[in-house]
């Protein structure tokens, strides 16, 4: 069995994703997949591998456990390196993590690449760039948190300012740019991402696409599947056990 979840923003998604590994912990040994932005932002220092040290606890009881988990690097990790490969205990994979689930062929993306935005990604392969990287070394960690911070509180900003405005049923659909979606679906018969923030199954561009939704304080989604092929998306309050919480997204 395979469990795939993503957009926790940690610590936002504390304690609902604490509660959500620790009901894995209690099931047998299955694959847990982390589709990215685990973090609000993560820096590669030893600061944020610090205050990230409940989790990186939590995965590791799920290895010593038997089970494989595997963390995508998201937009919040833009500056991942080798710090955060030391945190988790295993490499992060970046940009797509493939693999076989029964008959069916899954291939999981953070999902930002999926979305039309020439700036981000413009902003991202620069942020990945090794001009950045060292620049970056040069800079200690407390400027390097204040730079972060203040992207942050934009970010936070213009996403408010979002949400006040009218948003018709498709809109999240024209975020994606179909090109870009057929392209990462080519050989798979599944693409399940992230990113939007939304919990849905639709066919896009011929794509079987599932958005696995996102994690707040005391709620979440995620995407399960079975030895047979089958994926479902699932959420809870966490208000109870998670055998007993989870439930079907319609």
């Amino acid at each position: 069995m395979v469990y795939i979840a993503g957009d926790v923003h940690l610590p936002g998604g504390d304690p609902a994703f604490s509660r959500f590994l620790d009901g894995l912990l209690a099931r047998g040994p299955a694959r847990l997949v982390i589709l990215g932005d685990l973090f609000d932002y993560w820096l590669d220092t030893p600061h944020s591998r610090a205050r990230y040290a409940d989790c990186f606890a939590r995965l590791a009881r799920l290895r010593e456990a038997g089970w494989r988990v595997d963390l995508l690097v998201g937009n919040r990790e833009m500056t991942a390196g080798r710090m955060l490969d030391a945190g988790f205990g295993d490499r992060a994979v970046w940009p797509m993590l493939t693999f076989q689930l029964g008959p069916r062929r899954v291939r999981v993306v953070h999902g930002d690449r999926l979305c039309d935005d020439p700036g981000y990604h413009f902003l991202f392969a620069f942020m990945r760039s090794f001009w950045f990287r060292t620049m970056r070394a040069c800079h200690p960690g407390w400027i390097q948190e204040g730079v972060a911070r203040m992207i942050r509180w934009r970010s936070r900003t213009k996403q408010l300012q979002r949400r006040r405005q009218p948003r018709s049923r498709g809109a999240s659909e024209d975020m994606l740019f179909s090109p870009r979606v057929r392209a990462v679906g080519r050989g798979v018969d599944t693409v399940v991402a992230g990113h939007i923030h939304e919990s849905w199954r639709r066919r896009i561009a011929g794509v079987d696409l599932i958005l696995a939704g996102d994690w707040s304080y005391d709620r979440g989604h995620w995407v399960e599947g079975y030895a047979d092929g089958r994926l479902e998306l699932r959420r809870s309050s966490f208000s109870t056990p998670l055998a007993s919480a989870a439930e079907a997204v319609d």
